[in-house]
C-alpha cells in the first residue's frame, strides 16, 4: 500500500472510496443495514489506513462478526455489530409450527414404539429401524429450523428469497409428515385396522396429484418425472394409498440415485391381459439380483457400500406391497437393461 491507494493485478485502488462503494453497494441495501453497523477497514503491516463505518452504530452490541479476507484482498476487515437482532413478525406464527411439530413427532415416536412391540420376531431389524426413523425425523427438523433461523435473522435479501425458504419449509414439513404417516401406516396394517376403499377412477388425476406434491422436492434433487399413460377406461383403486404409493416409490429412487450421471424417474401406466400395470422406474444403480424380492419385507435394506452411507427406515417399499395386497394386487422388482430398476404394479382391470 502507497499514499493510501494498494496495488493489486494490475489494479489501483483507492482505499477510502473503494471501502465506502463497497458498504453502499453491498451492505446499506439489506434489510439487516437497518439495525446491523459496519465497519470495514484497510490494515497495512498491522496498522489501520482506512475506515468505513456504514450501518446502525451499536455502543454496547451484543453481537460482533469479524472477517478478514484472503488474497488478494488480504488487506480487508471487516466488522458486523449489533445490539439486538429484532423478533420478527412472523415469530408466533413460527412458534405455533414447532409446538405443532413437535406433537407430530411425538406422535410419530409413540406409532414407532407400539408397532416394533409388536413384531418380535425381527428384533435386530427393529433395533436399526428406530434408530434410522430417529435420524429421518431429524433431518428435516434441523433443516426447518435453520430456514426459520434464517428468516428471523433477516438474511433473505429479496422477497423472492424469502418465498424460496418458505417453499423449502413447506417441502421439509411435508416430507416430515410422510415419514410420520408411513409408520402410522405400517403400524395400522400391522394390526389389520387398515381399510380400504376402492373406487373406479381415472388413474391420469393421481399422477398429476404426485407431479404437484413432488415437484418442488423433484426440483431441489435435480431430477426429471416424466409420466405416460396407457390405461384405456377406468379401472378400480383407493385413491390415497395409491397416491401415498407412488410418492414411497419416488422417494425412494431419489435417495438412492443421488450418485447416478442421470437423474430421470418415469412413472408407465399400461393394460395387460392379467390387469392394469403401473411401474415406476429410475436411473440410480438397481438392486443385487439377490436382493429383488427380500426388498419389499418389513424393515429390509441391502447391505452394500451405498445403503450404508444412505440413510433410511427400510418401510416404504413394504408398505407398497402391503397397500397393494390390500388392493388384491401384486408388486415385483426388476433390474433394468440400462441403469436403475423397475418397481411394476399389477392391480385387478375393471370387470
Amino acid at each position: 500500500m502507497i499514499n493510501n491507494q494498494i496495488y493489486r493485478q494490475g489494479f489501483v485502488l483507492r482505499v477510502n472510496p473503494f471501502l465506502k462503494h463497497l458498504a453502499q453497494a453491498h451492505f446499506l441495501t439489506q434489510p439487516m443495514a437497518q439495525f446491523t453497523g459496519l465497519r470495514l477497514s484497510a490494515v497495512d503491516q498491522g496498522r489501520e489506513t482506512g475506515v468505513n463505518v456504514a450501518g446502525v452504530g451499536a455502543r454496547d452490541p451484543d453481537v460482533v462478526l469479524e472477517r478478514s479476507f484472503p488474497s488478494p484482498f488480504g488487506f480487508l476487515k471487516a466488522t458486523l455489530s449489533c445490539e439486538q437482532i429484532p423478533r420478527s413478525a412472523g415469530r408466533k406464527t413460527l412458534n405455533i409450527m414447532l409446538i405443532f411439530l413437535a406433537v407430530i413427532v411425538l406422535m410419530g415416536l409413540f406409532a414407532i414404539y407400539q408397532s416394533t412391540r409388536s413384531i418380535f420376531e425381527l428384533s435386530e431389524r427393529r433395533s436399526e429401524f428406530v434408530s434410522s426413523v430417529t435420524h429421518e425425523l431429524k433431518t428435516p427438523l434441523t433443516n426447518i429450523r435453520m430456514y426459520i433461523e434464517m428468516l428471523e435473522q433477516g438474511i433473505a435479501r429479496t422477497a423472492e428469497r424469502e418465498q424460496e425458504y418458505y417453499r423449502i419449509l413447506d417441502s421439509e414439513g411435508a416430507r416430515l409428515s410422510r415419514l410420520i404417516n408411513n409408520v402410522l401406516e405400517l403400524s395400522k396394517l400391522e394390526q389389520k385396522q387398515r381399510h380400504i376403499d376402492l373406487q373406479p377412477g381415472n388413474f391420469e388425476d393421481v399422477i398429476r396429484e404426485v407431479q404437484t406434491v413432488m415437484a418442488e422436492k423433484i426440483k431441489q434433487e435435480g431430477y426429471v418425472l416424466t409420466a405416460e399413460t396407457r390405461i384405456v377406461g377406468p379401472f378400480r383403486y383407493d385413491r390415497e394409498v395409491m397416491l401415498q404409493v407412488l410418492i414411497n416409490l419416488i422417494e425412494n429412487s431419489m435417495k438412492f440415485g443421488k450418485s447416478a450421471p442421470r437423474r430421470e424417474i418415469g412413472i408407465r401406466t399400461r393394460q395387460a391381459k392379467d390387469g392394469v400395470k403401473i411401474s415406476v422406474s429410475d436411473t440410480g444403480p438397481g438392486i443385487p439380483r439377490q436382493d429383488l424380492k427380500k426388498v419389499f419385507e418389513d424393515f429390509y435394506r441391502v447391505e452394500n457400500s451405498l445403503t450404508r452411507t444412505t440413510r433410511g427406515t427400510g418401510i416404504g417399499l413394504a408398505l407398497v406391497k402391503k397397500f397393494v395386497r390390500l388392493m388384491g394386487g401384486s408388486v415385483a422388482a426388476a433390474n433394468n437393461e440400462g441403469p436403475g430398476c423397475t418397481i411394476t404394479i399389477t392391480l385387478p382391470g375393471q370387470s
